[in-house]
């Protein structure tokens, strides 16, 4: 296959038939089939053309008019079938295409969702492989196989008309236009691919080019039109982008010579072999059929010169061994606890959890977040954990979540070590809200039931949960009811309000809750809400989930006083333990972070009274 050898080609074939065997086969057929075809033109062509002075002039041993016109109705059906076959190719291709793209979708988010911790996509090695398998500028897996008909296609053209060129005429003129139409097209991949290289590797102008792109279509349109800002994020962008493709055009410019050159030798090359056919005519040692079907399949054999298909097989390639490493150096660089099945997880916590002398650092950095940390978090029991931004809050629940593993001390969850957990049962019987949960532009029903997805079903406790966590009259109110999806860029979609949203995120975790999970983390529960309804929504709560350990992560005291314990993390471990009025009669750092807190609510309320 030249620059692209035949074991490349048959990984992607063998892709392809794996994912979707048909439409593959029937797309590669094709447009074998439409080379084939073509040469078959060209074959019949000089046939017809070397048979008209002889029909005309009725010489002896010319074709006989009958056998004339047969002649000329299978170069008909041969062009009408070459013809054709592109536009069953198209379809063939579009449907191979679809299947290819939900494949390469799963094969790249599937070994990324797989593990139950998340370290792996922090992982550098990990993120690049990523990155090599969803391919770069288009060159993907799916562009690299759509790409190999043609390139298959050329082949055939190429070596069948270098045969036609070499039978009729001359062998060592075959030779010498595939060998210059080959090193062309390596040349010309070459120019190709350093051009992209280029552009692909100014990352960081196409970032704040995509950045301002995104900035003005989805993340802030009002407030820039608010500021007046439009004249300026679109000159901002045009400067970005340009910068970003600065190298490109310099790139192309130095590439303009060698192109010009290449393409210089390409037209010598044919023009020769034309001339030498010519002149062979003129001498009367070439007939006129071989003429006329020798110069067409010299000009298929520079035609069939394919560089850009030959660059997106290659990297199509290249994504595909990405995709297919990925899970390995994934298993590899952050290989999965082993299932333990000897415990009964999902009745766990039935007594408590409990953190063991625990140490944290992120991965990569030299900090401890936490350090020598002790809780004990029981079953049954609401526990707050309150503490300065940044004290490590989030942190210690992903490590309750197990999405990370303390790099000291342990985590006993009824006595047995979390490392020793299924960690995906332990996981389904959290039930967390964090402070940036998501918003699925879903509907209704799917927003809440992903709490607990194998019980999607379940609508008696879909009704419960939206009663209890007060968005029944909100879904009342919608005009799909439950089937709403809640992104107002859908047909009849909608958007719903800050404290809306978060109601919707606590019914998820009540949902959860409802199927069977026993611990539930508020982290943040509701921020969007005014003090006083985020009290009384998480007090409520507190009630509906008292049959779970239960631990509150708030920087409002007024919503943490309730809880059964208070625990401040400070420092990287738990400074003071006690309840609200334990901790203020202690006058320690709760304590003076409750008085600093209630002077400004109090200034604040004094303030507004004197505006009213």
């Amino acid at each position: 296959m030249g620059v692209v050898t035949v074991g490349w080609v048959l990984t992607l074939l063998r892709y392809g038939l794996r994912v979707s065997p048909g439409s593959t086969a029937l797309t590669m057929g094709l447009a074998v089939l439409g080379s084939v075809l073509g040469m078959g033109v060209t074959l019949l062509t000089g046939q017809v053309v070397g048979a008209v002075p002889g029909v005309i002039d009725a010489a002896p041993g010319a074709m006989s008019p009958g056998a004339f016109g047969w002649l000329l109705a299978a170069l008909l059906a041969v062009f009408i079938g070459q013809s054709l076959t592109p536009a069953f190719h198209q379809v063939a291709s579009q449907i191979m295409d679809a299947a290819l793209v939900r494949d390469i979708g799963a094969g790249i988010t599937e070994p990324l969702l797989r593990p139950r911790r998340v370290a792996h996509l922090e992982d550098t090695e990990v993120l690049d492989m990523q990155e090599r398998a969803k391919g770069k500028g288009g060159f993907h897996l799916a562009q690299g196989l759509a790409n190999l008909p043609w390139l298959l296609a050329g082949r055939f053209t190429l070596i069948g008309s270098a045969v036609i060129v070499g039978v009729m005429f001359s062998w060592p003129v075959a030779a010498m236009l595939v060998a210059v139409t080959l090193l062309l097209e390596w040349y010309g991949g070459r120019l190709i691919a350093r051009e992209i290289d280029v552009w692909w590797g100014n990352t960081e102008e196409q970032r704040r080019a995509n950045y301002l792109f995104d900035l003005g279509m989805r993340d802030a349109p009002k407030e820039l039109r608010v500021f007046g800002l439009h004249g300026w994020l679109v000159d901002r962008y045009v400067r970005e982008w340009t910068a970003g493709f600065r190298p490109v055009w310099e790139r192309r410019r130095r590439n303009v010579k060698w192109t010009a050159l290449t393409g210089g030798l390409h037209l010598a090359a044919n023009g020769l072999a034309v001339l030498l056919v010519g002149r062979a005519a003129l001498n009367g040692d070439l007939p006129l059929t071989e003429v006329a079907t020798t110069v067409p399949a010299i000009l298929s054999i520079g035609a069939s010169m394919n560089s850009y298909g030959v660059v997106q097989v290659k990297r199509g390639l290249s994504a595909y061994r990405a995709m297919a490493e990925l899970p390995g150096t994934i298993a590899q660089r952050h290989p999965e606890p082993a299932t333990m099945t000897r415990h009964r997880v999902e009745t766990m916590p039935a007594r408590e959890v409990r953190f063991e002398n625990v140490g944290f650092r992120y991965p990569g950095s030299d900090v401890d977040v936490l350090r020598n940390l002790d809780l004990t978090l029981h079953a049954h029991e609401a526990l707050a954990l309150v503490g300065v931004n940044g004290a490590g809050k989030s942190t210690l629940v992903k490590l309750l979540g197990g999405v990370y593993r303390p790099t000291g001390g342990r985590i006993l969850v009824d006595g047995v070590d979390l490392s020793e957990l299924d960690l995906a049962a332990w996981q389904r019987r959290i039930a967390a809200i964090v402070q940036d949960f998501l918003r699925f532009p879903l509907s209704v029903t799917d927003n809440v039931v992903f709490g607990a997805i194998e019980r999607a079903d379940d609508e008696v406790s879909l009704a419960k949960v939206a009663r209890e966590s007060g968005i029944d009259h909100v879904v009342r109110g919608l005009p799909g009811g439950w089937d709403t999806v809640l992104d107002k860029t859908f047909d009849d979609g909608v958007d719903l309000s800050g404290g809306e949203w978060q109601r919707i995120a606590l019914a998820r975790a009540l949902f959860a809750v409802q199927a069977g999970a026993g611990v539930l983390v508020l982290d943040e529960p509701a921020a969007a809400l005014d003090v006083r309804a985020e009290a009384e929504l998480v007090e409520r709560y507190l009630e509906l989930t008292s049959g779970v350990a239960s631990l509150i992560i708030s920087h409002r005291f007024s919503v943490v006083r309730n809880a059964d314990r208070i625990c401040v993390l400070a420092d990287g471990r738990i400074v003071e333990d006690g309840t609200h009025e334990e901790l203020l009669a202690a006058d320690g750092t709760y304590a003076g972070m409750f008085r600093l807190q209630a002077e400004r609510y109090v200034a604040s309320a004094e303030s507004d009274a004197q505006d009213a």
